[in-house]
């Protein structure tokens, strides 16, 4: 009797997919874990620091260079600066990334201002699904039905912590509401646009440490000169004071560690980003936006907890049942999400140089 073999399970061909793309999801591990790491220096931010000001960008500020200098030092490392060719088309999906991802801060803190917590969050929280629409239209990755309702289970999680809470902006909803939509769908458009840049360049690519050395440039620019106009004129009231008059624990050298460890994380959380978008694909680094969420409300509970009773991962700004669950229905949710796509990535298909390609992502040449 002819011995018929077994077809691999779902699983079976996640653990061989994983297996055969140890370096790309080692990539997207880092991104992942500098993501969290970047929640937990936002804490000691508002423990130590204040922090500054928003209006001073201060940490636009200090992120953008410090994905400048990372950038640059791997490109200097790798010896990749002359690897590939660039292309006029290139360029422009570079600085509409870049432009995207720069106007997205501008918005959010209009939005902010505008719209308040909720709304803001409301909306800041969906970009996984935009991010994956504008995906597949302009890149044409595949998504199965499958992933799309592990998409779907990462914005549901996402959002879990803003409802039944009523919105209640600060000054104009309508100005509010309009900020914070075009601020998320900017944010949503940079993964796709920087996916694009190689997707163009697929016979004579650049290295990816290259394209976020780069992609630093414009913002770079854009934020120092408001730093330098704005923020130092501004900086004993708008940096420092924030400091001394903190809630909770002031102290200048704690301030100032917290601050160059978030631009630490910052430049490996772009240079992350930057491999994982090239390696596997927007969709993927975007549906990690779950494990991050996740991780940032184990850990903001792990280490803060104490300190602020609001970072508590059973509180919710509510003493009611609902209130203590949602963050742990979050997190339940998020990663369920992460799992759901990851399970239900397509078929990979070989590629020009014979490597294979993301988790249900167009191909490209690694």
């Amino acid at each position: 009797m002819a011995d018929f073999a077994r077809p691999p399970s779902t699983c079976g061909k996640f653990v061989s997919y994983c297996r055969e793309n140890q370096s790309a999801l080692a990539w997207l591990v880092v991104f992942c874990v500098t993501g969290i790491m970047l929640g937990m220096c936002y804490e000691l931010l508002d423990i130590h620091a204040g922090p500054a000001k928003d209006e001073t960008f201060l940490t636009c500020f200090i992120g953008y260079w410090s994905q400048f200098l990372v950038g640059g030092l791997w490109v200097l490392r790798k010896g990749t600066w002359r690897q590939g060719k660039w292309t006029g088309a290139m360029v422009l999906a570079l600085l509409a990334s870049a432009v995207c991802d720069g106007a997205a801060q501008g918005l959010d803190f209009i939005a902010y201002q505008e719209a308040g917590f909720m709304l803001f969050t409301i909306f800041h929280s969906s970009v996984t699904l935009p991010s994956a629409i504008i995906a597949v239209v302009l890149l044409k990755a595949k998504v199965t039905w499958v992933q799309w309702a592990g998409v779907l289970l990462v914005v549901v999680g996402l959002l879990v912590t803003v409802f039944p809470n009523p919105v209640k902006p600060k000054n104009s909803f309508l100005w509010g509401f309009t900020t914070s939509a075009v601020g998320s769908l900017c944010l949503a458009a940079s993964y796709p646009f920087s996916e694009l840049v190689f997707q163009l360049g697929a016979s004579h690519r650049p290295a990816e440490e290259m394209a976020c050395f780069l992609g630093s440039v414009f913002n770079v620019v854009i934020f120092s000169v408001w730093t330098a106009v704005y923020t130092v004129p501004r900086w004993n009231e708008a940096v420092y004071e924030p400091i001394i008059n903190d809630k909770f624990y002031p102290s200048v050298p704690w301030a100032w560690a917290s601050y160059l460890l978030y631009g630490l994380m910052v430049g490996l959380h772009s240079l992350s980003f930057w491999k994982s978008v090239y390696k596997l694909g927007t969709v993927p680094t975007a549906v990690s936006k779950g494990a991050q969420q996740a991780g940032c409300f184990i850990f903001a509970h792990i280490f803060f907890c104490h300190i602020d009773d609001k970072e508590c991962i059973d509180n919710n700004n509510g003493s009611g049942l609902w209130s203590r669950m949602q963050k742990g229905v979050a997190c339940l949710m998020c990663c369920l999400g992460v799992v759901v796509y990851a399970l239900g990535k397509s078929r990979a298909s070989p590629v020009a140089d014979g490597e294979k390609q993301g988790l249900g992502q167009v191909p490209l040449v690694a």
